[in-house]
């Protein structure tokens, strides 16, 4: 696996699979002597631009990839100083306290937390948050996005864990990119629907424009997906695309719950965080029940009452617990 900036990134923000962590240990493991630097400081973010620039000048191996062609590989471990083994690891440190806000960690210096923003939603909660550059994320319940309150470089990333349909703004000379635990997603602009929150899956779906969408560290596999066309990252590694209604499939961001011959049981793993709610159903063959539902903004009660009309069957609602008998 080479060994890249955008990789180092990500194994300090903690966003790194299992090989990954592997690889780039053995690659700390292949340094003269890692400990050299380990508790050196960061003082500003200009050290860490002039310490990566010095990196980028000895080792190629280290440049990230925007387009450009791959650098002839040399054994880095032939080739690294002790000096630039301290530059790596002081790089890491400074980019753990850069990119503070990994979940469960804090920063004692603002002026550098000052730079990242963190946002969450709960259950029950949707959000639309708007980045530096116009591009708008609409965040469904249980997500989290973390990204800079400023773009700078030549890229704009983005981090997210959950649900989130992204409206990107063009700038060709400025990719738009989102990574979830698994999956990159290169843009220049457009529209489209990141879902995360499947087990082992990751889902795209767009609905204007045309992304990129592949296995973190695996480009050279990317598909292109266009309008109405869907992506899902499998547990095996493997990429399956099909074509959908992306506007009924993306119809949550716009409050709208759409479901078109879906059983009881997947409607409510649907109604339970977005209404906050802990559904018991009181007889199981209700579970394998097909529906068909619309509705626009609809109150609890409004869905429970369409739903008990068609399936034939009651309900109460007793605080948060919504009983079907």
């Amino acid at each position: 696996m080479k060994i890249t900036k955008e990789l180092l990134e990500r194994h300090s923000l903690g966003l790194t699979n299992k090989e990954e962590n592997e690889a780039v240990e053995e690659w700390f493991n292949k340094l003269d002597d890692p400990s050299i630097g380990k508790k050196a400081p960061i003082e500003t973010e200009e050290n860490k631009r002039q310490i990566w620039t010095k990196l980028e000048q000895a080792v190629p191996e280290l440049e990230s990839h925007s387009g450009r062609s791959d650098p002839k590989v040399i054994p880095l471990y032939k080739r690294v100083t002790r000096y630039v083994a301290a530059a790596i690891i002081l790089c890491m440190v400074g980019f753990s306290t850069y990119y503070f806000s990994i979940s469960g960690w804090n920063t004692n210096e603002p002026q550098i937390a000052d730079l990242y923003q963190t946002v969450q939603t709960q259950r029950g909660e949707k959000r639309t948050l708007t980045l530096s550059d116009g591009s708008t994320i609409r965040m469904n319940y249980e997500t989290e996005v973390r990204a800079p309150k400023q773009f700078e470089g030549d890229e704009r990333i983005v981090y997210l864990e959950g649900h989130a349909h992204f409206d990107v703004k063009k700038n060709p000379d400025k990719p738009f990119i989102i990574y979830t635990e698994d999956t990159k997603t290169r843009v220049l602009g457009t529209s489209f629907d990141i879902n995360s929150k499947g087990a082992d899956e990751t889902e795209i779906i767009v609905t204007s424009g045309k992304v990129a969408f592949s296995k973190k560290e695996q480009e050279a596999n990317s598909v292109t997906l266009t309008v109405n066309e869907r992506a899902v990252l499998k547990s095996d590694n493997t990429i399956a695309t099909s074509e959908v209604d992306a506007l009924k499939r993306t119809a949550w961001k716009d409050n709208r719950l759409v479901f078109e011959g879906q059983t009881l049981r997947e409607i409510i793993e649907v109604l339970e965080p977005w209404y906050a709610i802990q559904v018991t159903v009181q007889n199981p063959a209700l579970l394998e029940e097909d529906f068909i539902l619309s509705l626009d903004n609809p109150p609890l009660k409004s869905v429970l009452e369409d739903l008990s009309f068609a399936g034939g069957f009651e309900y109460s609602i007793q605080g948060t617990e919504v009983i079907i008998f």
